[in-house]
C-alpha cells in the first residue's frame, strides 16, 4: 500500500467514525445544531487525522487507539474554519454556503467555541497529556489567526521586514495543528517524549509545506489571473515579501486596485519567485522526512516518509506542482 491509498482507506473510516461519533460527542446540543455539526465536518480531507493513525501504525501502535485523537484533531480543524470563514468574510466552504453565511455570525463563533471545547473534554478525558496537547494546538492556531488579521488592519505593510514573519505565520496558521495530529499519533501508543517530540517536528514542517504550496497556489493565480488573485493579495503579502528578500527582488507598493501594475510586476518576477518558493518548500519536505528516521523500519514509516511531498500536492487546486517538487515524491 502506498500513501495515497492508506489516506484514502483511512479517510473513509474516518468519514464513518465521525458520523457515529458526533452525536455521542455532542449529545448536550439539541439534535438540529448536531445536524449542523455533521454537515460542518463533512467533506474534510482528513488529512491530520489520517497523520493521527498513520504515525500511530508507524510506531507499532493499534489504530482503534488511534481514532478517538484523530476525530478530536478534524473536530479542531473544522471548528478554525467556521471561525476563518467569518473572519476573512467567505461565503462558501467545499462548494457549500459557509456556516456564519447560514447560523449567523454569532451562532457560527458559538459553535465553533463548543466544538473546540468538546474535543479539549474528550482529550483529557484520555490523558493529560493529550488534553494538553490539543489544548496547546487551539492556543497556538487561535493566536495565528489573531496575529494576521492584526497584522492585516493595523498597518502590516509597515512591519513587512519583521524577522520571521512569514515562518512564524505559517507555524501558528498551520504547522502547529499538523504536529499535534502527530503528536497524538505517538502519544497513543505510549512513545517516549523524544518520539513524541520528533513526530511534533516531523507535522508541523508538513503543515508548512502544506501552506507553502497554498502560498505558491496563490502567487501563480495572481501572477495568471490578477483579476482574481488580488483577492487574495493581502493575506499573501507575508509570502510576497519573503520571498521577495530571498531572491533580492523589491516588493511593490501599489495599491490593490491597480491590477495591471501587479501583473506587470509578477510578469517580471515570475518564474524567479517561482523557483524560490519551490525551494523553500522541497526544503520543508526534506526536514520533515529528517525527523522520522529513527523511526522503526516498516512499510508505515515507509508511507510517512512520502507523505509530506504527497500532502503538499492535495492543496495544489488548479495545476499540477512544479516538476522540481514532483522530484521530492
Amino acid at each position: 500500500m502506498n500513501f495515497l491509498n492508506y489516506w484514502r482507506e483511512t479517510r473513509s473510516r474516518l468519514d464513518q467514525e465521525l458520523r457515529c461519533q458526533i452525536p455521542m460527542l455532542f449529545s448536550a446540543l439539541p439534535p438540529p445544531q448536531i445536524k449542523t455539526i455533521q454537515q460542518i465536518i463533512r467533506d474534510g480531507k482528513r488529512v491530520r487525522g489520517c497523520l493521527v493513525c498513520l504515525i500511530n501504525n508507524a510506531l507499532g501502535g493499534k489504530t482503534e487507539d488511534a481514532l478517538p485523537r484523530a476525530i478530536a484533531i478534524e473536530c479542531i480543524q473544522a471548528a478554525s474554519l467556521i471561525h476563518d470563514d467569518y473572519v476573512d468574510e467567505d461565503i462558501i466552504r467545499r462548494k457549500r454556503p459557509a456556516t456564519w453565511t447560514v447560523e449567523g455570525p454569532r451562532r457560527a463563533v458559538l459553535l465553533g467555541d463548543v466544538i473546540f471545547a468538546t474535543a479539549i473534554q474528550s482529550m483529557v478525558e484520555l490523558g493529560n497529556e493529550d488534553g494538553a496537547t490539543v489544548a496547546r494546538a487551539i492556543a497556538t492556531v487561535a493566536n495565528g489567526a489573531y496575529q494576521e488579521l492584526s497584522w492585516q488592519m493595523d498597518g502590516g505593510e509597515a512591519n513587512l521586514l519583521e524577522a520571521g514573519i512569514y515562518d512564524r505565520i505559517i507555524y501558528l496558521k498551520t504547522g502547529a495543528l499538523f504536529g499535534a495530529a502527530c503528536q497524538l499519533g505517538a502519544i497513543a501508543t505510549g512513545a517516549p517524549q523524544e518520539t513524541s517530540a520528533s513526530a511534533y517536528a516531523f507535522g508541523t514542517r508538513t503543515g508548512e509545506a502544506y501552506q507553502i504550496a497554498d502560498d505558491l497556489q496563490d502567487f501563480i493565480t495572481l501572477w495568471e489571473h490578477p483579476q482574481e488573485g488580488l483577492k487574495k493579495l493581502s493575506p499573501l503579502l507575508p509570502a510576497l515579501n519573503y520571498f521577495c528578500h530571498r531572491t533580492g527582488l523589491a516588493l511593490p507598493h501599489y495599491p490593490p486596485h491597480r491590477q495591471k501594475a501587479w501583473h506587470d510586476w509578477c510578469q517580471r518576477i515570475g518564474e524567479d519567485f517561482i523557483n524560490c518558493m519551490e525551494g523553500e518548500l522541497n526544503l520543508r519536505l526534506q526536514q520533515a522526512e529528517s525527523y522520522i528516521e529513527s523511526l522503526p523500519d516498516n512499510p508505515y514509516t515507509k508511507m510517512l516518509s512520502k507523505a509530506p511531498a504527497k500532502i503538499a500536492t492535495m492543496m495544489y487546486r488548479s495545476v499540477p506542482l512544479p516538476s522540481t517538487v514532483y522530484q521530492a515524491l
